[in-house]
Formats: C-alpha cells, sequence, structure tokens
C-alpha cells in the first residue's frame, strides 16, 4: 500500500476513485511515452509490432483511467472495466508474440485463433472509443463493418456492392492485414500524433499554461477590449497544441469567460469568443492541432508546405477576431485597459497587470526555446515525429536545469522537483496521447470499409453529378456534407472522415490537392460551432451559464472567415500561396481581412460610430468584390469601401468634438 500510495502523491491527478487504478495508470502511461521516445528515435520495433503496442497501451491506459473516475459505490462498473483492462493484455501479447508468423505464414490465412483475437481487440477498442469520446464515432465504425458484410443486399448502385466474408472483414479491422486498427492512421497516430501530445503533456506540467496566458495579456490585455483579446490569443495559443477543440474550451474558457463578463461582455458574446478562438487553434501553425500530419499522411504533401499554407489563412481568422471583440467594446463603451485580472494570477497580486512580453519570454524562456526548436526541426524537414521528441528532450533538459538552479541550496529537493516534473508530464502526454489513439483507430476502421467496400469513390462520383460538373455547386454540396458529418465528432475525427468523402470529388473537378483538403479541413472544424450541435459553443455556453442557441449563432458570426475562407482557397488559392509570390500572397491575404471585416460591421452596426443602413448596403457588395477574383470587383469593392470609411471618420470625429 505504501508504493500505491507514493506513485498515487507522484501522479499528474489530483482527485481520484481508486488509488490503485491511478498507480497503474501512471506506470502503464509512462512505459507508454518511454516506449514511443524509444521507437521514435532507435526504430528497434518492426512497424506492427508498434503500432499493435501504441493501440494496446492506448486501450489500458484508458480503461484505467475510467476506472479511477467510477465512483467506489458503482461497484459492478468498476469489476467490468478491471476485467476488460485485463482482457486488453491478451491481444497487445497475442499479436506481438505472434508477429513473424502472422506476416510471413498468416498473412492470407488466419487461424481461427487470429480471428478471435481480433474480434476482441475490435470490441475493446469500440468499447473504450465509445466510452471516452462517445458513442457516435463507434456505432458509425460497427456500422461500417455490418455494411461490409451485408451490402449486397441493399438496393442501388451506391450503396450495393459484391459483399465481403466474416472471416476477410475481420482481417481488415486489424489482423493478420494489419489495417483498420493496425493500419497507416494508427502508424500516425503512434509515430507523430502521440509525440506531439507528450510534448503538450510536458509544455503544460512545466508552466505552458501560465506563459500563454501571460504572453496574451502582455500582447493584448492592455486593450479597450483586454479580456477577450487575452481570451483570443491564450485560446488560440492552447489549441495549437491541445489536439481538442473542446478541452481547449474546457480549460482556457473557465478562466477567461468569467473573466470577460466580469468587465461587461455579455455572457452569450464571451461563450462565443471562447469558442470561436478555441475552434481556431484547430487552423494554427506549426501543429493544427494534429491535422496538419493527418493532411500529411493523407495527401503525402510535404509537412512545410501544409503549415505555410496555413499560415496566412489563420492570420485571418484570428486578426478578424481580434478586430470583432474590439468594436463590440467600442460599441458597448467598454474600457479594460486598466482591469484587474484576479483570477488568472497564479502568484503574486498585480503579476499580470505588470506583466510585458519581455518580461513573459524571459520568465519562460526555456518553454519559448523548446517551441523555437521544435518549428525549426519542423521546417528543416525534419520527421515530424522526431522533431517532436527532440523538442520535448530540449524541454526536459532547460526546465530541470531551470529547477536545479532556483533550489540549489536543497539538491535533494531539487532532484526530486524534476523527477517529479518528468514523471507527471510523460504521464500527462500519455494519458492525452492514449485517448486520441482510440479515436483515431476506430476512424480508420470505418475509412477501411468505406474504402474496401467502393462506397467512398462511388460518394464522390455521386456528388460530381449532383453537381453537374459545376464547380460552385459541388463547393456547396462538398461544404454542406463536411458540416453535416463533422457535426459532434472530434477534429481529428471530423477531418479524416470527410477528407474521404469530400476531397476527391473537389480534386476531380481540378480544384488542386491542398485546396480542396484545406477545404474540407476548414468545414471539419467549424462544426464545431455550427448548429444544432454546435458542440464548442455547447461548452462555451454552460461555462458562461447563456442560452445555448444564441451564443450558437453569435459562434457562426464570429466565425465567419472559418466558412468564408475555404471558398477563397478555391477561387483564390494564392492565399494558401498555392503557384504564386509572396507579394501577391500578401495582397490577396490583405483584401480577405479587409473583406471579412467589413462584413463584420455590417453584422455589428458599429465601427468608429453607428453604421447607418445606407452603409451597411454598401458594405456588402464591397466586401465580396474584395474576395471576387479580377482587379474590376476589387476596384469597385475599395471605392464602395472607402466611402464608408471616410464618411465614418467625418462623422466620428465631428462626435468627438461635441463630446
Amino acid at each position: 500500500m505504501k508504493i500505491v500510495d507514493s506513485l498515487r502523491r507522484l501522479s499528474m491527478v489530483e482527485a481520484t476513485h481508486s488509488s490503485a487504478a491511478t498507480a497503474l495508470t501512471l506506470i502503464a502511461a509512462v512505459a507508454m511515452a518511454l516506449l514511443h521516445m524509444a521507437q521514435v528515435h532507435f526504430y528497434f520495433l518492426p512497424a506492427g509490432q508498434f503500432k499493435n503496442l501504441h493501440i494496446g497501451f492506448a486501450i489500458l491506459v484508458v480503461l484505467l483511467t475510467l476506472i479511477e473516475r467510477t465512483s467506489p459505490e458503482r461497484v459492478w462498473s468498476r469489476r467490468w472495466l478491471s476485467l476488460l483492462a485485463l482482457l486488453s493484455v491478451v491481444p497487445l501479447a497475442y499479436i506481438h508474440l505472434e508477429y513473424q508468423a502472422l506476416v510471413e505464414i498468416r498473412s492470407f490465412r488466419p487461424s481461427t485463433a487470429d480471428t478471435w483475437v481480433a474480434m476482441g481487440l475490435v470490441l475493446l477498442s469500440l468499447y473504450t472509443a465509445g466510452r471516452q469520446w462517445g458513442w457516435t464515432i463507434p456505432a458509425l465504425a460497427f456500422a461500417s463493418m455490418l455494411y461490409a458484410l451485408y451490402g449486397m443486399h441493399l438496393p442501388g448502385e451506391l450503396f450495393a456492392h459484391a459483399g465481403i466474408k466474416f472471416a476477410r472483414m475481420i482481417g481488415y479491422t486489424s489482423i493478420p492485414y494489419f489495417q483498420g486498427l493496425l493500419g497507416g492512421l494508427t502508424e500516425l497516430s503512434a509515430g507523430t500524433i502521440f509525440m506531439f501530445m507528450l510534448f503538450a503533456g510536458v509544455l503544460q506540467v512545466t508552466g505552458g499554461i501560465d506563459f500563454i496566458i501571460k504572453m496574451a495579456y502582455a500582447i493584448g490585455g492592455r486593450t479597450r477590449a483586454g479580456p477577450a483579446q487575452v481570451a483570443v490569443i491564450s485560446s488560440g495559443l492552447m489549441g495549437m497544441i491541445s489536439g481538442s477543440t473542446v478541452a481547449n474550451v474546457a480549460t482556457t474558457g473557465a478562466l477567461t469567460i468569467p473573466m470577460m463578463k466580469r468587465y461587461g461582455f455579455r455572457p452569450e458574446f464571451a461563450g462565443a469568443v471562447e469558442a470561436v478562438a478555441s475552434t481556431g487553434g484547430q487552423v494554427t501553425p506549426p501543429v493544427m492541432g494534429l491535422a496538419a500530419f493527418l493532411i500529411v499522411a493523407i495527401t503525402g504533401i510535404p509537412y512545410v508546405e501544409v503549415v505555410v499554407a496555413a499560415a496566412a489563412p489563420a492570420f485571418v481568422y484570428y486578426a478578424y477576431l481580434m478586430f470583432a471583440v474590439h468594436i463590440r467594446a467600442l460599441k458597448v463603451g467598454l474600457d479594460a485597459r486598466d482591469a484587474k485580472y484576479e483570477g488568472l494570477q497564479s502568484t503574486g497580486a498585480g503579476e499580470l497587470e505588470r506583466m510585458t512580453l519581455t518580461r513573459a519570454s524571459l520568465e519562460y524562456g526555456h518553454l519559448l526555446l523548446a517551441v523555437i526548436v521544435l518549428i525549426v526541426f519542423l521546417m528543416q524537414t525534419m520527421p515530424p515525429g522526431t522533431a517532436a521528441l527532440y523538442s520535448l528532450l530540449t524541454l526536459l533538459v532547460l526546465d530541470a536545469l531551470k529547477r536545479l538552479v532556483k533550489l540549489r541550496a536543497t539538491p535533494l529537493a531539487a532532484l526530486a522537483d524534476v523527477a517529479r516534473m518528468l514523471v507527471q508530464g510523460l504521464e500527462a502526454g500519455a494519458r492525452t496521447g492514449a485517448q486520441v489513439a482510440i479515436v483515431v483507430a476506430v476512424m480508420a476502421i470505418l475509412i477501411e470499409f468505406m474504402s474496401v467496400t467502393g462506397f467512398a469513390q462511388k460518394l464522390s462520383v455521386l456528388m460530381l453529378d449532383l453537381a453537374g460538373g459545376n464547380l460552385v455547386a459541388l463547393l456547396v454540396i462538398a461544404a454542406t456534407t463536411c458540416l453535416a458529418f463533422g457535426l459532434g465528432l472530434p477534429t481529428t475525427a471530423a477531418y479524416i472522415l470527410v477528407a474521404l468523402l469530400g476531397a476527391p470529388a473537389l480534386v476531380e473537378l481540378g480544384v488542386p490537392l491542398l485546396a480542396a483538403h484545406m477545404f474540407v479541413f476548414y468545414f471539419a472544424n467549424v462544426s464545431a460551432i455550427t448548429p444544432p450541435v454546435a458542440v464548442a459553443s455547447l461548452i462555451a455556453s454552460n461555462i458562461a451559464k447563456a442560452p445555448f442557441l444564441p451564443t450558437a449563432l453569435l459562434s457562426v458570426r464570429l466565425g465567419l472567415p472559418g466558412f468564408l475562407l475555404p471558398f477563397l482557397f478555391v477561387v483564390h488559392p494564392e492565399i494558401l500561396g498555392l503557384d504564386t509570390g509572396i507579394a501577391m500572397r500578401l495582397l490577396v491575404t490583405a483584401l480577405a481581412l479587409v473583406a471579412v471585416m467589413a462584413l463584420n460591421v455590417v453584422a455589428e452596426g458599429f465601427f468608429l460610430t453607428r453604421v447607418t443602413w445606407w452603409e451597411r448596403i454598401l458594405l456588402v457588395p464591397a466586401a465580396f468584390g474584395l474576395l471576387w477574383p479580377g482587379f474590376g470587383p476589387t476596384a469597385v469593392g475599395m471605392a464602395l469601401l472607402a466611402v464608408v470609411v471616410v464618411r465614418q471618420t467625418v462623422v466620428s470625429r465631428a462626435v468627438a468634438r461635441t463630446a
């Protein structure tokens, strides 16, 4: 019991219903983290064995996490989860020990034991994913398995296929074909995504959240919309590394939403700002909520090209949001330049009020340096997983040195502090990485059978037929499909699904491959703020204690670039840097930003002063003229915009003189 208690105190988890489960989770998570770090550096395991250990450890860690969350009163639920945790070791050990025979002898003729083990692995994965992420994704994956078995009985060319026998269908889920749960997406999850989760976990334990909040305050805290600007910047920075929009809303929103309400922003507006800012983190380089690596895996486009392409749209997204909250502050007469940020202070009173960008950078310079190292390695075309590993090691070494220097008077206490930081950082990253691994692996089952049965290809053909060869119609159909399939799904799962369904049809009509995938990727993300589900807006409205629907509708308005930019990727691919120079890309980016700002003024009814009805009428064609290709529409848009800006300037100065 002393060992269990010691491990329990060492864990990052503050509250648990089972000290034993927490201790076992700590051991499994740290072992999983060390295994992945060693594999990414030394590559000592065959790919199939590594993928099996990855998914096996992920199932075990998530089940143990579920046990520690289950109250002691629910005796049978805890026993059931404990039984599943024990059973999860069976496929892990079997596939690892039988690997050579599976790939060399039984690759096309699985034994009865192989089939039973594969069935067990599938059921464990579906159940674990359902308990962790909800039952939508497992239900879709299970439906795809039934479709593979019985699709030959369905009517119509779209749904009917030749049929797949049971043993072969089970083989496609994992062994002996090493597809589905043990396919390419799981390899990406094991070698890349998991390493970034480790990096994010260590970043969090070493003060990353405090660093983000202080950086956000130093940049935007002394503006008129200060609390809202802090929310926008901090949520954007957090979203880049969190990999989950919902987790981002729950983490930073708990701090920023009450702060915005305290200084005069309406609850539904505060919730919408947080939801939109958190959603945007998933489209912001360099990590892009892990979807960047999925785009690389699916398209084969180099990582650097994906990140460079995403930079300008992300800038437009956040610049627009910062402009929108500033205009709202002007409209309602808020001035938060002297605001006090007691709710965000982690140390002494008044610390944030004295915070500057230089001070924040010096205080957390080791974290900033680790992020810079990551970006440099990625830009040098180093494999992303390896870049994350070396950046992680850099962060661990720098933080350890900082702690040793700070506690140099007590060397033993300093070493204990370093050891605690190391263990908790790896545990935090592995826990999150295991959760992501489960949902990605289960999504891989769905994708496997949509491809094997030919459904995905036939759906793309159907979309092309519905569009009748018209690109605009196809874009609308694809956007609607992406929003529908992305509702309620995690970012990674939503993108994987819509990339399979929507992108091929766009490419077929001549849309560049990267532009097509960025199109569906953006719509997969903004489904998190799109009613009727709007999961990010739902979480934010709960925190803000605001009505859901008004919060969701405001989220759509504040997230306007997320709905317009994808169309711009097609008509103005220069914003992605495709086949153009830097000057043209900067011009298109500037025009896009001005256009969406103009639309926000139309919706808000305020710019430098109140906007009249005829100014609103002028701003709508002005905005779309700026977005439309060609010199003529752009010139007309600029002229209409100039009329409104001049009139607003004259009136606002007149009001100021008479005030």
